[in-house]
């Protein structure tokens, strides 16, 4: 693996790792900021019943929005590594094929 790849596929993981770690960060403020209120709702005595719900629901629904968004960064993530996987390949096959040609040319003209 040349240098190069080494850096594209370096900066990937730490795109991958940002999102997944930003993910949770983000989600756990979102859910601790919202208990605040959800806290003083919920001892109310007429509005507390239904602002547990609206609490588990808005948690539920917070979770599941960072979860997705986790699982579409590991897709991606998994989606670059095939990628570079078929260029670095790719890219490999041309040195080759250009070296053998250089080779061949060189040959050509060492028997002129």
């Amino acid at each position: 693996m040349s240098e190069n790849w080494k850096r594209w596929r370096g900066l990937k993981s730490l795109l991958i790792d940002a999102v997944e770690h930003g993910s949770r960060a983000v989600e756990r403020v979102q859910k601790e900021t919202a208990a605040r209120p959800f806290a003083i709702l919920e001892d109310l005595p007429d509005v507390g019943a239904p602002a547990k719900i609206v609490h588990a629901v808005h948690d539920v629904a917070v979770t599941g929005v960072h979860g997705a968004i986790r699982v579409v960064n590991k897709l991606v993530g998994a989606t670059a590594d095939v990628a570079f996987d078929v260029l670095e390949k790719s890219e490999n096959s041309e040195k080759t094929q250009k070296t053998q040609k250089t080779q061949k040319t060189e040959k050509h003209e060492r028997e002129k």
